[in-house]
């Protein structure tokens, strides 16, 4: 039985400008039909920008987007728009691409308790509930901890359980293992095996990493431009993705050769010493910071040089300060002991987060990258694709990506800092950040990324190292540091 069907689906953005709404350029679904077998787990891939969260989100209709729809859905053989509110909530569950979106309370059980207490259980029930949850997601440990303070893999792992309380028939996930580190995206998908092997929960995933999910795939579903191209078991659809989204070849290097460009190698980096003709950009000495005076140092003791022309590649699991160092680094935190200091002038800083939609201000594409100082036939490239009258937030995860990579850099900064930079790039726009990266250092910038994508960070990166218990270890050039690695390692 189908527990979802979906006939000749099409939809199209609106776009809003000073003369009001007026339907995008071009549909984001077209003519697009799909059944999802009731008990399977369906994971749906395509390059970045295909309509894999907006075929998402328009089967959430709370969270729907605006525009010209086409066609139907169904579900239990039902009209999704005839289901009630309570109904939907009830029966569909969506986790978001980024769980800083989705996140509503102060701890853990909180969390847990919310869509329970909206859908009016009464409190003996809320009670058994959130017990059988954190029993069975095995969060007993951090029930009452702060979500904020939470690891990336914690926070996917806390929502996934939101959702579960309230028995959900089909779970609906966005991206869910992009932002996770090997270990945790490992823990994340047997849980979902769990959910799948012990409630037969209904799933589609939208995923560029699909490697991971093969194993419990019943159907691949394989988008581009907003039609389904191939469908059905994973091995046979599988030569359809490898001929559209070829992996990085991790035989070719994209970036240059240590010590080719400008500048020595790093000094107490993992390098030869550096010359007397160059200095590092950026220099950090036995810096230590912690989120407030109660807590333990997330960064203890650290020191490190990065060199102008080079790009650096930080690994670690999550929650291990990668990020709190780009913020340190970047002056969006001090550190309570120790020194950052520059090179003979204080160097232009520019940051991509993780949560680029932090970075968006405008209405429109147009006006966002205006505020930069960027006109249309200025525009790079990559993102001359995208309509300039469309709103950023409609974009998907990918192009976001590429539209902060754009505004971010308009000012050519001299250190870029790059929190998880390939999240939600399909391979074919991840060359293009490769390219650009290749392009800053070039020009003499430094790049620094945190990034759990090892094939990237090979290809781009000059330098590597891991961030452990609040410290960075030597930095290596990155064919040493993949090949003397058990774990990390290509």
């Amino acid at each position: 039985m189908d527990i979802l069907k979906i006939n000749n689906l099409s939809f199209t953005y609106s776009i809003y400008n000073e003369g009001g709404a007026k339907p995008a350029a071009g549909p984001a679904l077209k003519s697009l039909s799909l059944s999802v077998e009731e008990g399977s787990i369906v994971t749906l891939c395509g390059p970045t920008g295909c309509g894999k969260s907006t075929l998402l989100k328009l089967t959430k209709q709370e969270i729907a987007p605006e525009g010209a729809l086409d066609g139907e859905i169904f579900f239990e053989g039902k009209k999704l728009s005839l289901l009630s509110p309570v109904e939907q909530a009830e029966k569909i569950a969506l986790l978001f691409q980024n769980p800083e979106d989705q996140i509503v309370t102060d701890k853990v059980w909180h969390e847990i308790a919310f869509g329970l207490e909206n859908l009016g259980y009464k409190r003996s029930d809320t009670e058994n509930r959130i017990a059988e949850i954190l029993s069975f997601f095995r969060l007993e440990s951090i029930s009452d901890e702060n979500t904020a303070s939470l690891s990336g893999g914690q926070k996917q792992l806390v929502l996934l359980a939101s959702l579960l309380a309230i028995s959900p028939k089909l779970l609906l996930l966005d991206e869910p293992i992009s932002q996770l580190d090997p270990e945790a995206a490992e823990i994340f998908l047997s849980t979902l095996k769990r959910l799948h092997d012990q409630l037969g929960i209904t799933m589609i995933i939208a995923e560029h990493k699909i490697e991971s999910l093969l194993p419990i795939t019943d159907k691949l579903v394989l988008m581009n431009k907003g039609e389904i191209i191939a469908q059905g078991n994973p091995e046979e659809v599988l030569p359809a993705v490898r001929k559209l989204l070829p992996p990085i070849d991790i035989n070719v290097r994209f970036r240059r050769k240590p010590g080719e460009g400008n500048g020595p190698e790093p000094e107490n980096s993992g390098s030869s010493a550096a010359s007397e003709q160059s200095k590092p950009v950026l220099s950090l000495r036995d810096v230590y910071f912690r989120y407030d005076k109660n807590s333990k140092d997330v960064i203890r003791c650290l020191s490190s040089e990065f060199m102008p022309g080079k790009c650096y590649g930080i690994f670690g699991c999550n929650a291990a300060g990668k990020t709190t160092l780009l913020n340190l680094i970047s002056g969006l935190c001090k550190p309570q002991e120790g020194k950052i200091s520059y090179s003979v002038r204080k160097p232009s800083i520019s940051y991509l987060p993780q949560n680029v939609d932090l970075l968006f201000v405008g209405n429109t594409i147009r006006s966002d990258l205006a505020l930069v100082g960027l006109k249309p036939e200025n525009y790079p490239n990559y993102v001359n694709s995208f309509s300039p009258d469309s709103s950023p937030y409609d974009l998907s995860g990918g192009e976001k990506q590429l539209l902060a990579l754009a505004k971010i850099t308009a000012s050519s900064p001299d250190i870029i800092l790059l929190d998880e930079p390939t999240k939600g790039l399909d391979p074919n726009m991840a060359r293009v950040m490769l390219e650009e990266l290749n392009r800053f250092t070039k020009n003499g910038k430094t790049v620094i990324m945190s990034t759990h994508d090892l094939n990237f960070a090979y290809a781009a990166a000059d330098y590597c190292s891991i961030m452990s218990m609040g410290r960075l270890t030597a930095f290596k050039p990155a064919e040493e540091f993949f090949r003397q690695n058990k774990l990390y390692s290509i």
